[in-house]
C-alpha cells in the first residue's frame, strides 16, 4: 500500500512538471529588444485570435520605431511617437524577427539606433 501511494505521487509531479513546460511554451515564442530606452516585443502565440502581435514603447525618446520581418522576408513597421508612449499590432503572420530603432541627435539628418535582429 505505501508502495502504491509513492508510486502515485511520483506520477502526479512528473505530470505536473511536464505540464509546467508545456504552459511556459507560449512565452518562447516572444522576441524582444531594447535601444536607449524604447522596448519592443513581438508574439506568434498572443492568445487574442491573432496571428502575431507586436509592441513598441519609446522610454525616453521623442520616437521609436519597431521593425519587424515575416518569414517570407515581407517587413513591416510601427511607429511611435512622443516621450513614454507606446503602440501595438495584431497580424496576420508569424513574426520571424524584429529590430527596435531610435533617432539620433548625433547626426544631421535621419540617423537610426538600431538594436541587432531578434529572434
Amino acid at each position: 500500500m505505501l508502495k502504491t501511494i509513492a508510486r502515485s505521487a511520483i506520477t502526479v509531479a512528473a505530470v505536473a512538471a511536464v505540464g509546467l513546460g508545456v504552459a511556459a511554451s507560449p512565452a518562447a515564442a516572444a522576441s524582444t529588444g531594447t535601444v536607449w530606452g524604447a522596448r519592443g516585443q513581438s508574439d506568434n502565440n498572443p492568445g487574442n485570435g491573432a496571428q502575431a502581435w507586436v509592441w513598441a514603447y519609446s522610454g525616453e525618446n521623442d520616437q521609436a520605431r519597431l521593425t519587424y520581418q515575416f518569414y517570407d522576408n515581407s517587413t513591416g513597421q510601427l511607429n511611435v511617437w512622443g516621450k513614454g508612449q507606446s503602440a501595438s499590432a495584431n497580424l496576420s503572420k508569424d513574426v520571424w524577427r524584429i529590430q527596435v530603432c531610435v533617432p539620433s541627435a548625433a547626426q544631421e539628418g535621419v540617423s537610426w539606433n538600431c538594436t541587432p535582429w531578434a529572434y
